[in-house]
Order: structure tokens, then C-alpha cells, then sequence
């Protein structure tokens, strides 16, 4: 009962603003806001909407790939706000802390990996960039598994489902990728943080 109850208030703290800006600073928020604004772009070439019309974006945007990218924007966000209360909290036992430690090892270097993708087109390696997010949801999965409900784990699939699609990988690194610019603006600010040792 405890620990069902402590899973309930995870739930209600991940969905709070004022908890979100805690644990997300002011560069990982507009990260994550261009992470979504990638993916709608996507979507939305997907379907066939030409990026370059004069339309304004709501008209072109479908209400399907609107509540598509709203559903992975809000998992991702709950996702990594529930972590970070969980590690501040104390609440992760001595394997998950080292699943923890290992998950932000691979994501450094999934970072390094997807900004040299995009500085070099050339060397994009689809196969690469797969193993490297499955190795990452593989760890987070281990680190929620237990503290979290089945809800977290639904929403981790969801998340990684969008970005692990061999389509969307391809889409934002091709040479001639329509989505250069919102790339562009998300490597700068991984190298940034790169730099900064913050990832």
C-alpha cells in the first residue's frame, strides 16, 4: 500500500509546473520544445505538407500528428521528471543507482554520436544510433521498473517507439534533410552543454 501510494505521488508531482521547473532547467525545457517542434515538423513532411507553404503552422498541422507529438512531448517530460525525483529523493537501491550512472554514460555518448551525425552527414550509421537509444531505453526501463508503475513503463515505450522509428532517424539526418534548421538549433545547444560537461 505504501509503495502504491508513493507511485501515485510521483504520478501527481511529474504532472506539476512548478516541480517540472525544478528538476528541467531553462535549456533543457527549450531543448525539449525543439525536440517537439522536430517531430511535428516531421510528421507533418510525412504526411505531405510542404514546409516552405506561406500557411500559418496551424493551419497546416493535423490534429493527429498535434496530440501524436503532445502524447511523446508529455512521456518524455514525466519521464525525466520522475527520475530526477526518484535519484534527489533517494529512492533508487544500490542496482538502479548504477543502472542510473551507466544510462548517463550512454547518453553522453549518444550525444557526441548525434551531434557528429549532423556536423558530418556523411558518417550517419542508422544501426549505430538504434543500439545506442535501445542500450539507453534498456537502462531506464531497469531504473523505473520497480520504483515506478506500469504506466511509466507504457509511456517509455511510446517515447522510444517515436524516436527509434528507422524513418525519423533518416528524415532528420539525410543530406538534404528538411529539418537542417530545428537540427541545427538542437546540436548547438548539446555541443553547448557538451562543452560545459553537463551531459
Amino acid at each position: 500500500m505504501v509503495v502504491s501510494a508513493q507511485k501515485k505521488l510521483l504520478s501527481q508531482i511529474s504532472t506539476s509546473k512548478s516541480v517540472q521547473k525544478t528538476f528541467l532547467d531553462e535549456e533543457t525545457n527549450k531543448l525539449l520544445q525543439l525536440f517537439s517542434d522536430l517531430s511535428r515538423e516531421y510528421l507533418m513532411v510525412k504526411e505531405g505538407v510542404d514546409l516552405l507553404d506561406n500557411k500559418k503552422e496551424k493551419e497546416k498541422e493535423t490534429t493527429g500528428v498535434k496530440e501524436r507529438v503532445h502524447k511523446v512531448h508529455k512521456d518524455l517530460i514525466k519521464l525525466m521528471v520522475k527520475i530526477s525525483v526518484l535519484a534527489s529523493q533517494h529512492q533508487l537501491n544500490g542496482e538502479e543507482l548504477d543502472c542510473l550512472i551507466e544510462l548517463r554514460e550512454k547518453f553522453h555518448k549518444f550525444v557526441m554520436t548525434f551531434v557528429t551525425y549532423h556536423q558530418m552527414p556523411d558518417c550517419y550509421n542508422r544501426e549505430i544510433l538504434a543500439k545506442q537509444l535501445e542500450a539507453i531505453r534498456s537502462h531506464v526501463s531497469k531504473v523505473i521498473d520497480r520504483p515506478l508503475s506500469d504506466k511509466s513503463g507504457i509511456r517509455l515505450e511510446n517515447v522510444f517507439t517515436f524516436f527509434m522509428d528507422p524513418n525519423y532517424l533518416d528524415a532528420i539526418f539525410r543530406r538534404n534533410s528538411p529539418h537542417k534548421k530545428l537540427m541545427g538549433e538542437i546540436c548547438d545547444i548539446l555541443q553547448n552543454q557538451l562543452n560545459q560537461k553537463l551531459i
